[in-house]
């Protein structure tokens, strides 16, 4: 069935579709931050290293998260 620009069912659908998007989005941080907070653990806790290596991982990690957050959320 075709639905017309216009259309009472038109809007419907163009609103249903925003909302699964915005849905989506929030999958997407929700799920970056989760393995961030992992990795971020696992850097402090679980890996032996130099403390400047440590430090220079947690920036890179979260430079990751951010850019990845800003690519499939936005």
């Amino acid at each position: 069935m075709t639905v017309l620009f216009g259309t009472v069912e038109y809007f419907e659908r163009e609103i249903e579709f925003h909302l699964s998007d915005v849905e989506k989005r929030e999958r997407f941080r929700e799920e970056i931050q989760q393995i961030q907070t992992k990795l971020e653990e696992e850097l402090r806790n679980d890996f032996i290293c130099d403390e400047k290596l440590r430090r220079e991982c947690l920036e890179n990690l979260s430079n990751a998260c951010s850019k990845l957050t800003e690519d499939y959320v936005v």
